[in-house]
């Protein structure tokens, strides 16, 4: 494989399989070592064995004319030779009479059980041999013995032996590669778990710790992910205590402000009505009568206009009230002056009291949620819910209107209740589709 291919190839593999592919090219080239290295040793071998063969049946041959010289005719021999002889292993004999030069060979031994492919016997056959041995008997050339070495027998021994061998280290090399991802799944276990924490850490869960590990090359790194989660856990309370120091200073300035336009305009206004009726009872003609009913109607305006502002910067029930009594009250405000939609509102039981800026932004989602349903939901219906669980507030209001255009643009006071909520550590989640719009929020509950 090209070094390009390679390197392409390794970066999108996982550390465990460029492990087990290293380890596995290495056993695997450890085979083609041992293979190449038997392969050169039985070459070796079935040379010495052929050749042993070849004078083996060179000594056979001898022996036998020897023996037969002297008891068969001489003209006889050559014709009775290969009854009498028997080949040997690795080697092959022919005999050839020159009265008809026939080549005749003696019984050998059977075919061996397995015979080897011929890529092996090619790769492990040693060069041919073959030895002529004149038969001369009384002076006159009777024929001629051939002998030939025969490899076959040695080959397919050769060829058991070796796929043995290579089955066997085969099975060692898996063997070994399957012990080694066993432990190499047990020793990245942890790894998976720092995986899930740090995941967990970027979805903002930072409660959870690693703790401490066995394995002595992860502790460390467990240990700087528990220190980082430990670190974030703070600063995400360092930063929801400063924004709830922000919101309640905020809340602060616009109750500071309210009160100076109650305490400095109410008299003001008043002594306006004061001297305006007064004008009014005393005036000398009818202009003037008529000045001072302007001025008493401008001072009736300013009054509105600062009720106006006076709720809008701080409702006055908030904080005197108990929260669900508060919510019950403008709820029921609502259906009163509004015959449609209808408001069902549902507190749970056993509520303790919220501190003053989380009462004000639950109060301030049920006042911007019902305003929005009243001026573009056109819905039959709107459902309130408040209830707590073990770290939030939650409300939901929910309508059955024709739900929020997609296209547009969200209003500034959904914008501004919106910013509210996070600043607070909370979560505002609009839910539109065309059986409604659902509005839902989360508070942090302080301690």
């Amino acid at each position: 494989m090209p070094r390009r291919a390679i390197r392409a190839i390794l970066p999108a593999m996982t550390l465990r399989g460029r492990i087990l592919t290293v380890i596995l090219a290495v056993q695997m080239l450890l085979v083609a070592a041992l293979a190449l290295g038997s392969l050169d040793r039985l070459r070796r071998d079935i040379a010495a064995e052929t050749r042993m063969g070849a004078d083996t049946a060179r000594a056979l041959v001898l022996a036998t004319i020897g023996t037969m010289q002297g008891a068969v005719p001489a003209d006889r021999i050559m014709a009775l030779l290969p009854e009498r002889l028997t080949e040997p292993r690795h080697a092959r004999i022919g005999v050839v009479d020159v009265l008809d030069g026939t080549l005749r060979q003696p019984p050998g031994p059977g075919d061996p059980r397995a015979r080897a492919p011929g890529w092996f016997g090619a790769l492990v056959a040693p060069a041919p041999s073959e030895t002529r041995l004149p038969v001369i008997i009384d002076g006159r050339p009777r024929g001629y013995v051939l002998i030939t070495g025969d490899p076959g027998p040695g080959i397919a021994r050769a060829w058991r032996d070796m796929r043995d061998l290579m089955a066997l280290a085969v099975a060692a090399a898996l063997a070994q590669a399957g012990l080694i991802a066993l432990a190499l799944s047990q020793g990245l276990r942890p790894v998976a778990l720092i995986e899930d924490r740090l995941s967990g850490m970027t979805r903002g869960e930072l409660e959870s710790r690693i703790g401490p590990l066995p394995q002595p090359d992860l502790a460390p790194l467990a240990a700087h992910a528990d220190r980082l989660a430990q670190a974030l856990e703070q600063a995400r309370a360092d930063r929801l205590r400063l924004q709830q120091q922000i919101v309640a200073r905020a809340d602060a300035e616009r109750k500071a402000i309210a009160r100076d336009l109650h305490d400095e305009m109410g008299p003001c206004l008043f002594g306006l009505r004061v001297e305006a009726d007064a004008l009014r009872a005393q005036a000398p003609d009818a202009a003037t009568a008529q000045a001072a009913d302007q001025i008493a109607a401008i001072a009736e305006q300013i009054a509105r206009v600062n009720r106006a502002l006076l709720d809008d910067l701080r409702p006055v029930a908030v904080g005197q009230l108990p929260l669900p009594v508060v919510l019950g009250d403008y709820v029921d405000d609502l259906q009163r002056r509004f015959a449609r939609p209808r408001f069902a509102l549902e507190i749970a039981s056993g509520l303790p009291e919220p501190d003053e800026a989380t009462a004000l932004t639950l109060f301030r989602i049920l006042q911007e949620g019902t305003t929005n349903a009243l001026r573009h939901a056109d819905a039959d219906l709107v459902r309130i819910r408040l209830w707590t669980d073990p770290a939030h507030w939650r409300m939901i209001l929910a309508d059955d209107g024709k739900g929020i255009d997609p296209d547009r643009p969200e209003g500034t006071g959904l914008t501004g209740m919106r910013e509210r909520i996070t600043l607070m550590g909370g979560r505002l989640q609009v839910d539109a589709g065309p059986s409604g719009t659902t509005l839902q929020a989360a508070l942090p509950r302080l301690p």
